[in-house]
């Protein structure tokens, strides 16, 4: 039903077009004088971000259609107080809610913390009316987890799946309405004393996540957001999703996330939470204690979750040479470009990932960010600084559990080609990025390949040539960004994307010669400028010196690198 505030325009804009038009015999003419429909109300979805409430972060608004993320609608940025309002326009259905960036004050150790990179949160709502406004809207890390939720139940996000998902996280974490409760926040001083029982739960329960994460030792409390995202998203609190372990960020390692995380670990954090110098708010244990003996209590089943789960998922390695602590991060793709973020995943001590995409359907867009890496061409761990690797697969129908993805420096290269063909990252032009690259260095399947690691003895003997040619294009990227002087060889593969761009590897983007990244010294090969045949018979080279180089424990010789390394050498650079 539309509120007064959402008619309020249309009823004044009436009284005025009718004393503009009354008694001259003009009728219902629809001139200038007459009494023509009136223009449209835009409708607002208004709220406020907490996690503490979040400053200066995005906020968009995404349409849903069949269940799954649609279109975005608009995007606003919250005040200092989290405070954020969106222009809907003429938009009427259910809305997906996502936020991004922004910094929030961490309610177990009181600093001021970003949202890291790939955590983000969400938010589903009901359908609403064209022209209403919907205000009150909290965005939290428990209305996270019930669009985590929600987007893997069968059918996707569907009015009836959002509303049990948002009343099932609710009540597990005994908050009647997530959606439209604001969270007492604890570090105001007497914040409790004339809050309701579900003010202070809600309150408590976020700030007994910030000290879980504390507790586990994560440098930022946003990456339990997103571990408690996934761990919902099968609708069972047990440290799993779709039976494989949430993997924990911001935490320098990969670590696993504890089974009773979102149960039992999270009472016991609460408790200590409401005992520290940190809870200013007035509220006493005894007044958590029923939530606190429930979560104990509890097997991890979210009450009302019901309905089977949509089980599709994707995982795979992280590779430029061995990697780990990094975030990878899927994104959906709508009309070519890159849409909503879809989930996101800490990578294990090998780089491996797995991430639910609940639903969704479409083509996928992969990116991992942070981390570090072990250089091939040197032995020394490199860390991503700025610098991302990605991927991008074509359509993905819903359930589907996509293994074995390898996100590469090649995969890199043909979504950033993908990405600026005609119309963008279609699935045409998906398909046809891939396989153009992946001819380039002569392989079958870039997405599949598993890639030699040429800093293990022997890895290359039983191994595939296109595996081998993976693994060792990978190796001569990094020799030659040595070559350079680079501190860091992802400053080439950031470098090696941008060249891919227009489809001809020749040092240079849309006409313009590529600066180089990656620390390079201003005086070494062109003063920082990327080389004309740097992607040829430079990479071609460095090829050649690395399977003669120290760093290669592969077994592999340049003898068994030949043909790739006649091919570059002869290359023209077209993709």
């Amino acid at each position: 039903m539309k509120t007064l505030r959402a008619w309020g325009p249309v009823i004044v804009a009436s009284f005025a077009l009718a004393a503009c038009g009354g008694g001259g015999g003009s009728g219902g003419g629809t001139g200038s004088t007459g009494t023509g429909t009136p223009p449209p109300v835009s409708g607002t979805v208004s709220g406020t971000a907490v996690k503490g409430p979040v400053a200066g972060a995005t906020v968009t608004a995404y349409g849903i259609t069949n269940g799954t993320m649609g279109a975005q609608i608009a995007t606003a940025t919250t005040d200092a107080q989290g405070n954020f309002s969106l222009s809907m326009g003429t938009y009427a259905g259910p809305v997906m809610l996502q936020m991004a960036g922004g910094t929030y004050v961490d309610e177990a150790s009181g600093i001021s913390m970003p949202m890291l990179g790939g955590d983000v949160m969400t938010a589903v709502l009901p359908p609403m009316s064209a022209g209403a406004g919907v205000s009150g809207i909290q965005l939290t890390p428990l209305t996270s987890m019930a669009q985590s939720m929600a987007q893997r139940m069968s059918g996707g996000m569907t009015e009836a799946n959002i509303s049990t998902a948002n009343s099932a996280v609710g009540a597990f974490y005994m908050v009647n309405d997530i959606l439209h409760t604001a969270p007492m926040n604890p570090l105001v001083s007497g914040s409790g004393n004339a809050a309701s029982q579900d003010t202070i739960s809600y309150g408590m329960t976020l700030a007994a996540m910030s000290q879980l994460a504390r507790m586990q030792g994560m440098s930022s409390s946003s990456a339990m957001i997103t571990a408690m995202m996934n761990d919902a998203s099968d609708g069972l609190m047990d440290g799993r999703m779709a039976g494989s372990p949430v993997m924990m960020g911001g935490m320098g390692t990969g670590t696993m996330m504890p089974s009773t995380a979102g149960t039992g670990a999270l009472a016991n954090a609460m408790g200590t939470f409401m005992a520290s110098t940190q809870n200013h708010s007035g509220v006493a244990a005894a007044t958590m204690q029923q939530l606190m003996n429930k979560l104990n209590g509890s097997s991890g089943q979210m009450m009302g979750a019901g309905g089977p789960m949509a089980n599709g998922t994707i995982g795979g390695t992280a590779f430029n040479g061995a990697m780990t602590q990094g975030t990878v991060t899927a994104y959906a793709i709508s009309g070519g470009a890159r849409g909503a973020q879809l989930a996101t995943a800490a990578t294990d001590a090998q780089g491996a990932f797995m991430m639910s995409l609940g639903a969704y359907t479409g083509p996928v867009m992969l990116q991992v960010s942070n981390g570090t890496y072990r250089d091939e061409a040197t032995g020394t761990t490199m860390s991503m600084g700025s610098d991302v690797m990605t991927a991008v697969m074509t359509t993905i129908a819903t359930g589907t559990n996509v293994t074995g993805i390898w996100v590469t420096p090649m995969t890199s290269m043909a979504q950033a080609r993908a990405n600026a063909m005609a119309g963008g990252m279609t699935d045409s032009n998906i398909a046809a990025a891939n396989t153009a690259v992946g001819n380039f260095f002569m392989m079958g399947d870039i997405l599949h390949t598993t890639c030699v690691d040429p800093a293990i003895n022997g890895s290359g003997g039983g191994a595939t040539q296109d595996q081998r040619n993976c693994g060792i294009v990978i190796a001569a990227m990094s020799q030659y960004a040595q070559g350079l002087g680079m501190t860091s060889s992802m400053g080439f593969v950031t470098s090696m994307m941008s060249d891919a761009t227009d489809g001809m590897m020749d040092g240079r983007m849309g006409g313009n010669q590529i600066q180089m990244g990656g620390g390079m010294m201003g005086g070494g090969m062109g003063g920082g400028m990327m080389q004309g045949n740097a992607a040829t018979t430079g990479l071609a080279t460095a090829m050649t010196n690395f399977m003669g180089s120290t760093m290669n424990h592969s077994g592999l010789t340049a003898a068994d690198m030949n043909a790739l390394i006649q091919k570059l050498a002869a290359s023209n650079g077209s993709l």
